[in-house]
């Protein structure tokens, strides 16, 4: 498995998962149920979530919430936040 994003909150994490499950890719989300005992902000490792996916499935994950993101966001991410 292939680290795609960490979300900035919960709202972002269910969005991108099922976008995820929608286009039937594969994925893990590490940390996902301890993460979320402690809200606000993200401190690895004790509340930050991570996607993961398969490394086949990769550049197609990436792709689809990259695109995503900047479509809700009306802004493209900085570069190496989701991919």
């Amino acid at each position: 498995m292939t680290k795609l994003l960490i979300p900035r909150d919960e709202n972002e994490l269910v969005l991108l998962t099922s976008l995820l499950e929608g286009n039937r890719i594969d994925f893990l989300v590490q940390n996902e149920y301890f993460g979320g005992l402690y809200p606000g902000l993200n401190i690895f490792p004790f509340n930050e979530r991570v996607i993961l996916v398969a490394e086949a499935d990769f550049d197609r994950a990436s792709l689809l919430t990259r695109d995503f993101l900047d479509s809700i966001q009306g802004e493209p991410r900085q570069e190496g936040q989701a991919g």
